[in-house]
């Protein structure tokens, strides 16, 4: 009787799996995708020994983003070097894993094969009700280049994707370019004005031809 039974209790147990996922697939899918992602890099990343005596270079710039606001001009969000080190918004000098590193320099060559939008700064301008919000200036290096692949993005929002007008047939913006924008807003996690140390930012500054 038992060996009768085994087949219909395997059938209900695998019914119910099934349903669970079903119905459960959206957190699923959003669990696994933030497992894989580097979206957590800065918890990750390990202090540099020496940030004092760090010295940025341009030509060993991989990444740099810097923030415009109606308030503030030129605030730098976070540079990204060949070597691995990050300096964020407030000047922390951190060294990244190399897996976040490899990370996000695969979806700096992913959004490098985008369309540029034909707009002052190749601006990607994101809908929004009212003006004014924060623009993100983005600058991502190639090896052996001294010219750096530079594209900026009007009003980023994590919810928000519909662009204001169209950039060739693409619509909304990009995955890869909001993930990508994901990962270098972190720079500016909990960032306090008391706090930033004004001279390692300065020194990245410096190192860009009109970073402005």
């Amino acid at each position: 009787m038992l060996s009768a039974l085994k087949p219909i209790v395997f059938c209900i147990l695998a019914g119910s799996l099934s349903v669970y996922i079903y119905y459960n697939r959206t957190q699923l899918l959003s669990s696994l995708t933030m497992a894989s992602a580097p979206s957590t890099w800065k918890s990750r990343a390990h202090a540099h020994p020496s940030p004092s005596t760090y010295s940025p270079t341009y030509a060993s710039l991989a990444l740099l983003a810097m923030r415009d606001m109606p308030a503030i001009q030129n605030s730098l969000t976070l540079a990204v070097f060949t070597d691995k080190v990050a300096i964020t918004a407030s000047g922390e000098v951190v060294v990244l894993s190399s897996e976040d590193y490899d990370a996000i320099m695969s979806l700096a060559e992913q959004a490098k094969a985008l369309p540029l939008p034909d707009s002052f700064a190749h601006t990607w301008r994101v809908k929004h009700p009212m003006t004014s919000r924060p623009i993100d200036r983005v600058r991502l290096g190639t090896p052996g280049a001294v010219d750096m692949h530079q594209f900026a993005v009007y009003g980023y929002d994590s919810e928000k994707k519909e662009l204001k007008e169209p950039v060739g047939d693409i619509t909304h913006l990009p995955g890869e370019l909001s993930e990508l924008m994901e990962l270098v807003l972190e720079g500016r996690a909990d960032l306090k004005k008391d706090e930033i140390n004004a001279e390692i930012v300065e020194k990245v500054k410096s190192i860009v031809p009109q970073a402005a």
